[in-house]
């Protein structure tokens, strides 16, 4: 720097200065311009649900779950697309189903079906969520009047003379589906049902291909369960094994239909034996007895039963070690006292249930039950219920509490009735309630020889008996029956228990019951859960 001369400074002018200042408002002007467009200008999924174009046929609550979807899934499409509506009673495609609207009636009627000829014979109801324009659908697809359906007050109270048709979504254990038109909705998810569903035309139609509108699901989220009461392949059963000698016989008409399940349970009763001998009181089965579980898809055996080890715990454990072979779940019974505690833990499709399994009828030390060294049944007791309950519960489980109670053996002299065993026995009521209490989800009896009644006890489903499913029993036409619990689950939540009474007869084919006969059943425990004050 030279000695004496001031440093200088630039000065702009103000004509300088002025550019500047519009270069800046220039710079802001542009960005905000981009920002504008960025958050203004609607995005392409945007663009294609602000251009969609609905017809007369479809309702303003359609319309939002159409576009709801639309920006769910990123659907995107170029050129023009028309919606519409169709009323159906079979889906074309199950992921443009808008609602399915499923006919119900009260948890305990007896009626199995609902055709659309019923329609103008019963009292007609719906659920408060459906709007005028479902109203109507409804109506034209019964050829009924929009005015002929009364608006439920409560899901759960309806009438047992009425049916109501409400949304997939709305069902509860605690209403009873029946199948329309043959179909049961629960396992076909496209029939067994009235169905709004979503159509699109126009240039632009091909960009929604694979739009998913149905917000029930099906088959991938729905776990069902098949439960059933006694099996014992022996005595009789052996003698006929000998003349057809096809162990598959025996569930040659019910195989398929047990086997149409995620899990499909026995409660098997009696071991196999290798030259088993026929007694007509200590009881085993010949090992080709095994085919018939297998024919019936059999994924879980309980072995709550008190004949096991009717011929030595060696064949117990041996059948026991068969079933874990094959890849089968035990529970309520097992190798030793630690094993026969322990509970089937199901995990599949979103849904976690849990089984447990007791013997009442010979606890706690009968030669039925497991000791620490020898295979049997797992011992009834209240508190250990109450602890396995409730360490089933903290894993998230719907908990499932089988019970082999004492058996009715009040009989008659004769192939009659006898309506007496479709009540609850002695204490039976008393200890399916206390286990109810004690925070199970669901109570079954699995000792039954012939259908005891049921009840849902302060929301709690209890089953008291489920009657024979294999066995000789042909004495009586009451043990010749038996009920098939369907239980189906979505999201670990209980939507629906199905009933299918079951019957064989002298040639020991056991067969879904026609519904005449199945309703006849029903009516019989309806009026045994009316004498017993359930």
């Amino acid at each position: 720097m030279t000695r004496g001369r001031h440093r200088g400074y630039y000065h702009p002018t103000p004509s300088k200065r002025k550019k500047v200042l519009w270069a800046i408002v220039a710079v802001l002007l542009v960005i905000v311009g981009v920002l504008i467009y960025i958050y203004i200008t609607p995005t392409p999924v945007e663009k294609a649900v602000n251009q969609l174009q609905f017809d007369a046929s479809v309702s303003e609550s359609e319309k939002q779950a159409i576009r709801n979807a639309i920006q769910q899934q990123s659907k995107t499409y170029d050129g023009s697309v028309t919606v519409s509506a169709q009323t159906l009673t079979e889906a074309a495609d199950g992921n443009s189903v808008l609602a399915a609207y499923l006919p119900v009636t009260g948890v305990y009627a007896t009626r199995q079906t609902f055709t659309k000829a019923d329609a103008a014979t019963l009292k007609l109801y719906v659920s408060g969520s459906v709007d005028d324009t479902a109203k109507q659908a409804l109506a034209e697809a019964l050829d009924v009047e929009v005015g002929d359906f009364a608006v439920l007050s409560s899901a759960d109270d309806i009438p047992e003379n009425g049916v109501a048709f409400m949304p997939a979504n709305e069902l509860t254990y605690k209403q009873k589906l029946l199948r329309f038109d043959g179909a049961y909705y629960l396992d076909s998810f496209t029939k067994g049902a009235i169905f709004r569903q979503a159509s699109f035309s126009g240039s632009g139609a091909a960009g929604l291909n694979g739009l998913v509108l149905n917000p029930y699901g099906g088959k991938d989220k729905t776990l069902k369960v098949n439960m059933t009461g006694v099996t014992a392949l022996t005595r009789t059963m052996m003698k006929k094994l000998n003349s057809v000698n096809d162990p598959k016989y025996f569930s040659k008409n019910i195989g398929v239909f047990l086997a149409d399940a995620d899990i499909t349970h026995v409660s098997n009763e009696v071991s196999f034996k290798p030259n088993c001998p026929y007694s007509s009181a200590l009881f085993c089965a010949p090992p080709e007895m095994i085919e018939v579980l297998k024919d019936s898809g059999v994924d879980a055996v309980e072995l709550t039963g008190n004949h096991n080890n009717d011929t030595g715990n060696q064949y117990n454990t041996d059948s026991i070690n068969l079933y874990h072979g094959l890849g089968w779940h035990t529970f309520g019974g097992g190798l030793n006292a630690v094993e026969a505690a322990k509970p089937f833990l199901a995990d599949q499709k979103g849904s976690k249930v849990a089984f447990l399994g007791y013997n009442y009828a010979d606890a706690p030390n009968s030669g039925a039950v497991a000791t620490s060294s020898t295979a049997g049944a797992n011992h009834f007791d209240a508190d250990k219920v109450k602890a396995d309950v409730a360490a089933a519960k903290q894993q998230g489980n719907f908990v499932i509490v089988d019970i082999q109670f004492w058996e009715c053996y009040s009989y008659p002299n004769g192939y009659i009735e006898f309506p007496e065993c479709d009540l609850p026995i002695a204490n039976q009521k008393e200890t399916f309630r206390q286990v109810a209490d004690l925070g199970a989800d669901m109570v079954i009896g699995t000792q039954a020889h012939q259908p005891q009644t049921y009840e849902i006890y302060e929301g709690t489903p209890i089953y008291y008996g489920l009657g024979n499913l294999y066995f000789e029993q042909t004495q009586w036409p009451g043990t010749e029956r038996g009920i098939i619990l369907t239980h189906y689950f979505v999201d670990g939540t209980l939507v629906q228990t199905k009933l299918s009474p079951t019957v064989y007869h002298s040639e020991l084919q056991t067969r879904v019951l026609e519904d005449a006969d199945a309703v006849k059943l029903l009516q019989r425990l309806h009026s045994a859960r009316d004498r017993a004050g359930l």
